[in-house]
C-alpha cells in the first residue's frame, strides 16, 4: 500500500505505515503464546514492539550508504535479541562497491570489534537462522570480522582505517577488505568496568561518493517498518521458545543455536531455558574459563530481552563478578534476593533465558546447576560466602546505575 506524493511519484507514505503497523501487536502476543494474558503483559508486550518500531527508524530507516553512520543499535532502550549490558551495540549500512575510512580513539575498554554482515537483519526469518532461510539451509561462510586491536593506533589513541573492496592505490595505511555480500556493519564496544574505562569514540565516512539515499530506496525502506518491527520481536520469542523446546529445563548448555548460526567470532555461548518459582533459585557453578579474553553471564525474560541491567543486577561480568575462594564462580538466579553477592536478578519472570559467554577462551566449562529454596540457598554455596545486605544492595545498585549510565550508548 502506498500514497501518493504529488510532485514525487509514488513513495511509501504515512498511512499506509500505520496500516501495516495496526496488526503487529496483535500478532506478537499470539505468538508469545501466554494464555489470556493480562492487561499488564499485553502492555509490557506492547511496549517492546514500540521499542522494536523505534529501531526500524534508528537502524533501518536512518541509514545512508553514502552517507553512513554508527547508529545505535541494541541496549536498554532498545531491547531486543537480548542485549548484552557489558557491549555498546552500533549499525551502519554500507554498499559493498563503496570505499569507507573508519577513524576514533580506542578508549580504554575491554574490546572494539566490527563484523561484516551480509543480511538485512530484523526482517521475518526463521528461529536460530540469523542469516534467513529455512532451518535445512546450509550456514553461509561468515563474513570478515575486525579488531580495533589489530590497527595502529597512537599515543593519544587515534586509529584510522580504509574499507573497500581493494585497497585503493598509493595508499600504505591501515586496510581491511569489504566482502562484496556486505551490507552492514555491526559493531560491538566491550567494557566490563562500566564507571572507570573509556568506550571508543569511532565515526565512519564515505570517500568516493557523498550523494543523499535515493527516495526510492528510503521508499522501500519505510515500506519495511512494520516489517522490522514485528520482525525482532518475533524472531526473539521464537528464538526463546527454541531454547524452552530443545534444552533441558534449567541446565545451562552450549548453544547450539548460535553455532549454527550467529553469535560472535571466537566467543562460546551458554543458554539455559529457567523455570522458577517465585521462591526458587537456579543456582550455576562453573569453573573460571581462563585465560578468556572475556567472558559474563545474563538474564533475560521468556521473549529474550534482557532484564533491566541499570536498576536490576541481571548480569555480572569477569570484573564485577565474585570468585569464590576455591576458584570457582557460581550464581543465584532468582526473584527473591538471595542476599549473595553474585545474585542475578531475574524480575519476577517465572521463565526465560540465563545465557553465558566466553570469548577467547581456553577452557570450555561445564557448569553444574541446581534448583533450591531461596532460604536454602547459603547451603549450597561456600561457607566463607559474603553476605549482602538489603542496605548493601540498594546502594550498590545505585551504583550501578550511575556506572551504565556512563557508557555512550547513543
Amino acid at each position: 500500500m502506498s500514497v501518493s506524493n504529488a510532485d514525487n511519484g509514488t513513495f511509501t507514505g504515512w498511512r499506509s505505515i500505520l496500516s501495516d503497523l495496526a496488526p503487529v501487536a496483535d500478532r506478537l502476543i499470539e505468538r508469545w503464546g501466554r494464555d489470556n494474558p493480562s492487561p499488564e503483559e499485553r502492555q509490557d508486550l506492547e511496549r517492546l514492539t514500540l521499542s522494536s518500531l523505534a529501531g526500524a527508524w534508528l537502524s533501518h530507516v536512518s541509514l545512508d550508504v553514502s552517507q553512513p553512520t554508527f547508529a545505535p543499535l541494541w541496549n536498554m532502550w532498545l531491547n531486543m535479541g537480548g542485549p548484552n549490558p557489558d557491549y555498546v551495540y552500533r549499525v551502519a549500512d554500507v554498499d559493498p562497491a563503496g570505499t569507507y575510512r573508519i577513524s576514533g580513539f580506542r578508549g580504554t575498554c575491554r574490546f572494539v570489534e566490527i563484523a561484516q554482515s551480509g543480511w538485512e537483519m530484523m526482517l521475518p526469518r526463521a528461529a536460530g537462522q540469523p542469516t534467513g532461510g529455512g532451518t535445512a539451509a546450509p550456514r553461509p561462510t561468515p563474513l570478515p570480522f575486525h579488531d580495533f586491536d589489530s590497527l595502529t593506533i597512537a599515543e593519544n589513541g587515534r586509529f584510522s582505517v580504509i574499507l573497500s573492496a581493494e585497497r585503493p592505490d598509493g595508499y600504505q595505511g591501515d586496510w581491511w577488505q569489504m566482502d562484496p555480500r556486505c551490507i552492514k556493519l555491526m559493531y560491538r564496544s566491550c567494557s566490563c568496568d562500566w564507571l572507570n574505562e573509556i568506550d571508543a569514540r569511532t565515526a565512519i565516512v564515505r570517500l568516493d561518493r557523498s550523494e543523499p539515499m535515493a527516495r526510492e530506496e528510503l521508499s522501500r525502506r519505510m515500506g519495511n517498518v512494520a516489517k522490522w518491527t514485528e520482525g525482532i520481536v518475533g524472531f526473539d520469542i521464537s528464538h526463546a521458545q527454541h531454547y524452552r523446546d530443545t534444552h533441558e529445563t534449567n541446565k545451562l548448555l552450549v548453544s547450539q543455536a548460535m553455532l549454527a548460526g550467529g553469535g560472535v567470532a571466537d566467543q562460546l555461548y551458554y543458554d539455559c531455558w529457567f523455570d522458577l518459582g517465585d521462591d526458587e533459585a537456579l543456582i550455576v557453578d562453573t569453573v573460571v574459563p581462563e585465560p578468556a579474553r572475556y567472558w559474563q553471564i545474563l538474564v533475560a525474560d521468556d521473549r529474550f530481552s534482557t532484564v533491566d541491567w541499570i536498576y536490576r543486577q541481571s548480569s555480572l561480568n569477569d570484573t564485577q563478578m565474585r570468585i569464590d575462594s576455591d576458584g570457582r564462580a557460581r550464581f543465584v538466579v532468582s526473584a527473591r534476593d538471595p542476599g549473595v553477592p553474585n545474585w542475578l536478578d531475574n524480575a519476577g519472570n517465572r521463565n526465560g533465558i540465563v545465557q553465558m559467554r566466553l570469548k577467547s577462551a581456553a577452557q570450555v566449562p561445564d557448569p553444574a546447576t541446581k534448583v533450591v529454596r531461596v532460604s536454602e540457598v547459603l547451603a549450597h554455596l561456600p561457607a566463607d560466602t559474603p553476605r549482602v545486605s538489603s542496605a548493601e544492595r540498594a546502594e550498590a545498585i545505585l551504583k550501578r546505575a550511575e556506572a551504565a549510565q556512563m557508557r555512550i550508548n547513543w
